[in-house]
């Protein structure tokens, strides 16, 4: 026999589907507009209030007077659980610091600390059985030369273990710029990895364990006009594939927003072409943060740099010119 659900049970495959469409009717009947570039981006017609949603989290931004108007109307629909507001401290009711999807969020007088979740940093050392040993720090991602002992596969145990805990760190990369080159390299050995992988992959825990923590200050500025996006790349970098890796950051002012450390899909036959396929990505970056700012109603500018003449040459040409092995997707 067949049933037919007559609403969606959690972990069925419409259910993420129907609480989006649940919820953005919620936001569009008491006068929140979806933003264009990002759907998980609302702001309200008249109230100055902006709302961002991941999965059934709501953060909001808006005067005390604005967010009290919103707790009321989420109460009448859904069964919610507030966890404070974020504030200077001025007022009572306000937390200087606050975890936001497990980041810790701190507001001080500098400006704000935003932290990435340490916990997965702690859990890797553990995994690793690295607690209670005394352990040199050492460089995660630095090139060596691997032996014939580390081209050996895994046992099928270790290679589950080793998905996990790379999944882990991936995870914990994208607010860590100091990890995503190394969690990079060793995500590229996920299908099949190696006694040498392994070995990289203690190497990032003995990272880890004498930099559990790592924060960004974000200092109070006046609202900047551009965003600046810093690319480079490591021409051929890998001695396997002779691929090379694309880095970047992109900065508001003194605020770093976001960065980045990429294997090229491509094999670039020189240093400017290399470059050239960085500073594509940097751009494309840029323009996705752009977007998603002005649905906050913020404009700005872009400004994307690089140290490679030949690169920039290419760049701003328009067509191929004399470069005739350039990606035509890279145009």
């Amino acid at each position: 026999m067949c049933g037919k659900l007559r609403k969606s049970m959690y972990g069925t495959r419409d259910a993420a589907s129907n609480w989006e469409d649940c919820y953005m009717d919620f936001a569009r009947s008491i006068g929140f507009e979806s933003g264009l570039a990002s759907p998980c981006v609302f702001k309200h017609k008249t109230k100055k209030l902006w709302l961002t949603v991941h999965g059934d989290d709501f953060t909001l931004l808006g005067s005390d007077h604005d967010l009290n108007w919103f707790e009321t109307q989420i109460k009448e629909k859904f069964e919610v659980k507030l966890r404070g507001r974020l504030g200077p401290g001025v007022k009572k009711e306000e937390d200087q610091s606050i975890r936001i999807l497990n980041r810790i969020i701190e507001w001080n007088k500098d400006g704000l600390w935003y932290e990435a979740d340490q916990r997965h940093a702690e859990i890797l050392v553990r995994e690793l059985e690295l607690e209670g040993n005394r352990v040199k720090s050492e460089v995660p991602g630095e090139k060596v030369t691997y032996s014939e002992e580390d081209e050996e596969e895994l046992p099928p145990a270790e290679i589950k273990k080793y998905q996990a805990l790379v999944a882990r760190a991936n995870y914990l990369a994208q607010d860590r710029s100091d990890i995503q080159y190394a969690v990079k390299e060793l995500a590229r050995s996920m299908s099949c990895p190696t006694r040498g992988s392994w070995r990289a992959l203690v190497k990032l825990g003995k990272y880890l364990k004498t930099h559990t923590r790592c924060s960004y200050l974000y200092k109070y500025q006046d609202l900047p006009k551009e965003l600046t996006i810093w690319t480079d790349t490591d021409y051929a970098g890998c001695k396997r594939t002779r691929k090379s890796t694309s880095g970047g950051v992109v900065m508001w002012g003194d605020h770093i927003i976001k960065s980045w450390s990429k294997t090229q899909s491509v094999i670039a036959l020189s240093s400017g072409e290399a470059e050239y396929y960085g500073m594509v990505k940097g751009a494309s970056e840029g323009l996705g943060i752009q977007s998603v700012l002005r649905d906050f109603e913020i404009n700005v500018m872009l400004t994307l740099k690089s140290d490679a003449s030949a690169a920039i040459a290419i760049a701003s040409r328009r067509g191929l010119g004399k470069v005739r092995h350039i990606e035509v997707c890279q145009l």
